[in-house]
């Protein structure tokens, strides 16, 4: 039985910062520079409440399913399935299923896409529970970009992985979980785990 590895969609495998600011200028008829670091993308884009309605309102409305991937999506997704079976768990509506699955152009299987709705790191854990039952064993990693989440599902995923964006506003990771900067180390640390306790093929 192949084993789960878990992990994040947008700021992993999908652009979605510089394609929702994409969207906030066409919508708002006017350049959207970054600000600040911050994670929130009100704050990060100076915009003010109504502003940024206005642009989630025209992005639910057509730009799920066209969201770019990021150079390093496919190596990634094909480095990982060298060790395993790949699961995406991604916070938008189960009703953008098949939105998530076109922007990943067939990289994972819509069977193996977890939409939990909004973001939440109690529903990330919960999707680790989720992918046991589906697969018949809680994925050993997990890769995100939010610390909350990573934090979250440490008892549960043997290997934690924060894919450090940088963002400011946001909590500190646990003791436990490792830290990258370079998406393309989640697939070696994966394999050096993997080894260290005796589930490597």
């Amino acid at each position: 039985m192949a084993i789960p590895i878990a992990l994040d969609v947008d700021g992993i495998l999908t652009n979605f910062d510089d394609h929702w600011r994409q969207c906030a200028e066409q919508v708002l008829a006017r350049p959207v520079p970054q600000v600040s670091d911050d994670h929130s993308l009100r704050t990060r884009y100076a915009l003010t409440n109504k502003e940024c309605d206005a642009v989630w309102a025209a992005y639910h409305a057509g730009e799920w399913h066209r969201l770019p991937l990021y150079p390093h999506a496919a190596e990634l997704i094909h480095a990982l399935e060298q060790l395993g079976t790949v699961w995406a768990v991604t916070s938008v509506k189960d009703l953008r299923k098949k939105d998530r699955a076109a922007s990943l152009e067939g990289l994972i299987p819509e069977s193996q896409i977890l939409c939990v709705g909004e973001q939440s790191a109690q529903n990330k854990m919960l999707a680790m529970h989720t992918i046991g039952v589906r697969a018949g064993h809680k994925p050993v990693a997990f890769l995100d970009d939010h610390p909350e989440n990573v934090n979250a599902v440490l008892p549960v995923v043997g290997l934690t992985v924060l894919l450090n964006r940088r963002y400011t506003g946001l909590p500190d990771t646990e003791y436990g979980v490792t830290v990258i900067d370079d998406p393309m180390d989640f697939p070696v640390l994966v394999e050096q785990f993997l080894k260290r306790t005796g589930r490597a093929a």
